[in-house]
């Protein structure tokens, strides 16, 4: 039955062409014409073909505009993240923490050839019923988990637009009562310890101000395998309502192994200067830094 009403959220074949091209080049009055599609579909997804499976994006998500698509995605990020796991030497496996739809695990399925299986969490229903219905497609192992990550196991309220067919900037806040669950990294693995993780495990961790408290939660499975990268984002408004800056974040990974730090945005080649605050080395916006484990 999901599957069904699942199908019924896509345009037809004919419109859906017309609508995948209208997202992947750039022609007057194309914002406007996402605003009218967003207000008239707000729930409806555009069928996109990722190396001959199917993917799905909520039309109302403005990045899919701007970034011409799911297969450009902040490709000046995560080309360079992905060059870099093709590096690796064993296979690996990704840790998507907020997952949202699965942009970036598709991301990665697409362009890693030596990725070994995916296990992504989305607290968000909205947004996880899309990921489950594209990780349905992907022909490598996935695992899809519709809780949020951080250093407890129990319930959270999302604060988040339900109207929205993803919002992937919600925020959970802490209560027995709440309608989420939350998982705590190490106990989840302690409790499954039937899923399979690689030697080598890349974590994305995209979770609107739990970042912090994720690695927190996650420092018996950081430590313990032969290699670690993160992709962690940097988002200077949520840093603010939580108080905190990207030094915390670093300093929170730094506990668990050391970590050398790059801002593919900028230049990947450069490490970045632990010594210096991060906002004195680049403008303040948002980024993704990626983090490479150095064994002790």
């Amino acid at each position: 039955m999901q599957s069904t009403n699942f199908a019924k959220r896509h345009f037809n074949p004919i419109l859906n062409r017309c609508l995948v091209w209208a997202q992947t080049h750039e022609w007057r009055g194309k914002h406007r014409f996402y605003l009218w599609m967003s207000g008239h579909f707000p729930h409806k997804l555009i069928r996109y073909c990722v190396q001959e499976r199917s993917f799905s994006v909520p039309i109302s998500e403005l990045c899919f505009w701007l970034e011409r698509g799911p297969n450009n995605y902040y490709l000046e990020e995560f080309a360079p993240f992905c060059d870099l796991l093709n590096d690796l030497d064993k296979p690996f496996t990704l840790l998507d923490l907020g997952a949202d739809i699965g942009t970036v695990s598709s991301l990665v399925a697409s362009r890693c050839t030596n990725l070994s299986n995916i296990i992504a969490f989305e607290p968000n229903p909205n947004s996880f019923t899309v990921l489950e219905q594209n990780f349905s497609r992907f022909d490598v192992d996935v695992m899809a988990l519709n809780s949020a990550v951080s250093d407890f196991n129990g319930k959270a309220n999302l604060e988040a637009d339900i109207d929205r067919a993803n919002d992937h900037e919600g925020q959970i806040i802490k209560t027995d009562t709440g309608a989420i669950d939350v998982v705590r990294l190490d106990s989840w693995f302690d409790l499954n310890p039937h899923v399979r993780l690689c030697d080598i495990i890349v974590i994305k961790i995209d979770v609107e101000g739990q970042e912090q408290q994720v690695l927190g939660g996650a420092k018996i499975i950081i430590s313990k395998v032969d290699k670690v990268i993160v992709l962690l984002e940097i988002h200077p408004d949520v840093l603010r309502a939580s108080n905190i800056s990207p030094e915390h974040l670093l300093n929170e990974a730094e506990k668990i192994r050391d970590f050398s730090w790059f801002v593919p945005a900028v230049n990947i080649g450069n490490k970045l200067d632990r010594a210096r605050p991060f906002f004195e080395q680049f403008e303040e916006k948002q980024y993704d830094i990626i983090g490479i484990s150095i064994p002790r």
